[in-house]
């Protein structure tokens, strides 16, 4: 995340290397799609984290409804779509790039956790991996 922020903030206010996009595009666009997806992001964030650390938390071993119904991994989602955010503001082609790497990074760590579920939970987290979607949600 540092190192997203560093190379955003670098590129969008400093060097403006890679923010050539952001001269076609309106900024009210520009603001109009980062707030949404910050907006979004930071609902998901704060939805999944109080459902995994909140007080009724109890002795569930796999958390099924609310956020966890629509997508497997809300935290890391949510995180992602706050930063997609950011970039959306500025345009910039740099923090998009290292924004992937991200992406990439914490795709590969939650298919290492989905293997430490399967192991723990067993067929729950199976049948639950066949409904949920990992990234994208369903549209209803």
């Amino acid at each position: 995340m540092i190192v997203y922020l560093v190379v955003w903030g670098l590129d969008s206010f400093v060097f403006r290397f890679s923010t050539v996009l952001a001269e076609v595009v309106p900024v009210f666009i520009r603001l109009l799609l980062g707030v949404l997806s910050i907006t979004v992001g930071t609902y998901l964030a704060l939805k999944s984290e109080a459902m995994v650390f909140g007080k009724d938390v109890g002795n569930r071993k796999l958390i099924t409804t609310g956020i966890y119904a629509i997508v497997r991994h809300p935290m890391y989602l949510g995180f992602l779509l706050i930063l997609l955010g950011f970039s959306l503001t500025t345009l910039s082609l740099l923090s998009l790039l290292v924004w992937a790497g991200l992406f990439i990074f914490l795709d590969r760590m939650a298919t290492y956790e989905e293997g430490d579920l399967c192991r723990i939970v067993g067929e729950q987290y199976l049948d639950y991996q066949k409904r949920v979607p990992k990234w994208i949600p369903h549209v209803i």
